[in-house]
């Protein structure tokens, strides 16, 4: 079995820079989905400093959390005392049968192997009636984001040919649908992003795991190659980018 996989920047505060407010409205609209009520035990797997956390723990939720990272995690304690907070694999979630009302994923389960793996953990400690909310960010996004991981995607060695990636809200469907969820509701948050220099867009595309690999893989400057030549046309007069990115989620009920 591979171990944990990182799926977010192992710098807290960079994580909170970057991902954590670019994720933020997707974040939003599927835990307005959900909407916890006092006293339900929600989990979120991969939790990272846990802003997502905060938001049901203002509902009044009962939060719980897990991420691979223990830097991330440390922010997640400062901002959330009570809360139960661990490191953990989402391929193997070190919970019981059933001991969660709601559980959230976000851009997460696409990067475990195969997905449906981490899918059906989210189901298993779902109570049946409860529901799991998965979100992620489509490969549309951005468009040159969406060109550059395509093509850094090629630079590293392909995973599982038996195992299909979730890169969309008809994939993330089917996924959930394979793990026994009942998928009733389903939507798409469109946030644009203001980045104020090549840098900082850079900063944020290394936030994903798929560029982390490539870096491992062929070196930080050839993958930067790569970025500037994907992104390096896109600069507006003052050096500033604008990218458009589309999230999308779903939710699904809990069958047993």
């Amino acid at each position: 079995m591979v171990g944990p996989v990182q799926v977010h920047p192992q710098n807290g505060a960079a994580f909170a820079d970057v991902c954590e407010t670019q994720l933020r409205p997707l974040y939003i609209a599927s835990i307005g989905a959900l909407d916890p009520r006092p006293g339900t035990r929600l989990l979120h797997v991969g939790c990272g400093t846990g802003a997502a956390l905060a938001l049901a723990a203002q509902n009044g939720a009962e939060v719980t959390g897990l991420d691979a990272s223990v830097e991330l995690l440390k922010v997640a304690r400062e901002r959330l005392p009570d809360a139960e907070l661990r490191v953990a694999d989402a391929a193997e979630l070190p919970y019981d049968r059933g001991c969660f009302d709601q559980v959230i994923a976000f851009d997460a389960i696409q990067y475990v192997e195969p997905p449906a793996v981490a899918v059906g953990e989210l189901a298993r400690v779902t109570r049946p009636g409860g529901s799991v909310a998965i979100g992620l960010w489509h490969n549309w996004s951005g468009r040159e984001a969406s060109a550059f991981l395509n093509a850094v995607r090629g630079l590293v060695p392909p995973g599982s040919p038996s195992s299909q990636p979730v890169r969309d809200l008809a994939r993330l469907r089917e996924v959930m649908v394979e793990a026994g969820l009942d998928v009733y509701a389903f939507a798409e948050v469109i946030r644009r992003y203001d980045f104020a220099s090549l840098d900082a867009a850079w900063k944020s595309m290394t936030s994903s795991p798929n560029v982390a690999r490539a870096i491992e893989v062929i070196g930080h400057e050839a993958a930067h190659e790569v970025f500037v030549a994907t992104f390096g046309n896109q600069q507006r007069p003052d050096g500033s980018i604008q990218q458009e990115n589309l999230f999308q989620y779903a939710v699904g009920r809990a069958t047993s």
